[in-house]
């Protein structure tokens, strides 16, 4: 079968972005500088286009570091030999689970009967949904995965015209509700791999603490993008909001009483997240507890979790997270880090408060984010950021939450795994998606300097 026009096209496009990459970044004295940087723009390349399935496309990239000499196998392949993807899969289950039992869907249509009367309120219910359902489903993507059904679903009862301003304003606050409180909770996907690197520096990976010192800056985005929303859509969408809330309504009449499964499902849940906030009680580390207590959910004891369930896990996404820690730990060894490291410390020798250096962390975040994925710059760059803040006195901890808030924001979505899933509904048009997260960029970042200025120095950072 010969390769189509559209396709070829796509090939030679992402060959010229990673080789215009490669030479903008060459570096005569290390050619192996060189080859990975177009090998890895190739690949960041080929995921925003999809030019094979994401697993292809990962493991191509690890064989081909191995294979052109830039790493070893036990480098390249190490991501597997950690817990991230073990408690990604394990968190996937849970919202594989969910979706079956519909417990999630039970959660989100109370949150927007009860609460969404009106556009404004409709977000808020969304955010407020985000909060309880991200703090069981461990793993942004899937419950983004389960927002976006909820949403389109509302979408296409309403008939709402794909990419209006109505279908853009209610799927981007379904987006902002999945992805805004994952903000406040581990294992969230960056949270974690970057914890996980600076783990032996002394920071802590515990969930409580993570969630109150991050729970500030996440109330502030939330607000920000109720505020964003309400500007962009609510005329529009309140046009059609009594539709929205008899379907809402009428989806949650069809699923009568909470089951017996939805119950255990929430135990399972409830036990699961205990087992890793509770580390220093039990001495397990807890993202291996919060695996074990998950795959309880095949025994007897629960009787919850099935051989189907397993066959619904999006096992491509486990290949791209590891794929995306490759990039970063191959760069660790070639030393990438450290040139980045170089540039960056002589402007926070510049500024001399919480403030200034959590902010300059955050847009250290956003470019990163331009270059590599979020996985890939968390694995690279915490380190760095880590000893840069302990060789100028600071605290550890805003600086890398900071640089986790950056890696959170795009613009295009590409940049994003939650945002593809988004985008590809089809209800959102890209430049209406553009100027709503550009402004939800500027917020943030004002979000931080608040933060740093006031809350983060009342707990004592």
């Amino acid at each position: 079968m010969f390769i189509s026009n559209k396709s070829l096209r796509n090939w030679l496009l992402v060959a010229g972005i990673a080789g215009a990459g490669a030479f903008a970044l060459h570096n005569p004295e290390n050619p192996r500088l060189t080859l990975y940087w177009f090998e890895t723009i190739f690949a960041i390349a080929a995921f925003a286009f999809e030019l094979m399935p994401m697993f292809a496309t990962a493991v191509l990239l690890m064989t081909a570091y191995v294979v052109t000499g830039i790493s070893s196998p036990d480098l390249a392949f190490v991501g597997w030999t950690t817990p991230i993807p073990w408690v990604c899969m394990c968190g996937m289950l849970i919202g594989v689970l969910m979706e079956r039992t519909r417990l999630s869907n039970r959660i989100a249509l109370l949150a927007i009967t009860r609460i969404g009367t009106t556009p404004v309120r409709l977000y808020i219910a969304m955010i407020i949904a985000g909060y309880v359902i991200g703090a069981i489903i461990p793993d942004v993507i899937t419950v983004t995965i389960l927002f976006m059904t909820i949403a389109s679903g509302m979408c296409a009862s309403m008939k709402l015209e794909k990419g209006s301003v109505a279908s853009t304003t209610l799927i981007m606050a379904a987006f902002f509700g999945a992805t805004v409180p994952a903000t406040n909770y581990l294992p969230n996907n960056v949270g974690i791999v970057g914890l996980l690197m600076v783990k032996e520096m002394g920071v802590p990976i515990e969930w409580l603490g993570f969630f109150v010192e991050n729970v500030a800056f996440s109330l502030l985005v939330a607000a920000a993008c109720v505020g964003i929303l309400h500007v962009f859509g609510s005329r529009e969408l309140g046009r059609y909001m009594q539709q929205c809330l008899s379907h809402a309504h009428d989806e949650l009449h069809k699923m009568d009483r909470m089951s017996r499964e939805e119950s255990k499902t929430l135990l399972l849940t409830a036990l699961a997240l205990a087992a890793f906030a509770t580390e220093r009680l039990h001495g397990v580390p807890g993202y291996y507890a919060f695996v074990g207590v998950v795959l309880l959910g095949f025994t007897p004891l629960f009787s919850l979790l099935k051989k189907e369930d397993v066959e619904k896990v999006q096992f491509s996404i486990l290949f791209f997270i590891v794929g995306c820690m490759a990039i970063g730990i191959v760069a660790g060894s070639l030393g990438i880090p450290a040139l980045m490291a170089a540039e960056i410390v002589p402007y926070l020798k510049t500024v001399d408060s919480l403030s200034a250096t959590s902010l300059l962390a955050y847009l250290t975040g956003i470019l990163a984010n331009f270059a590599l994925t979020p996985v890939a710059a968390a694995t690279s760059l915490s380190i760095p950021l880590a000893e840069i803040a302990t060789s100028l006195g600071l605290e550890i901890k805003p600086l890398l939450y900071s640089f986790f808030y950056g890696l959170d924001q795009f613009l295009f979505p590409y940049e994003l795994a939650a945002a593809l899933i988004m985008f590809a509904t089809g209800y959102v048009r890209m430049r209406y998606l553009v100027a709503i997260m550009a402004l939800r960029m500027i917020c943030a970042a004002a979000a931080v300097w608040v933060v740093g200025a006031t809350y983060w120095q009342w707990i004592s950072f």
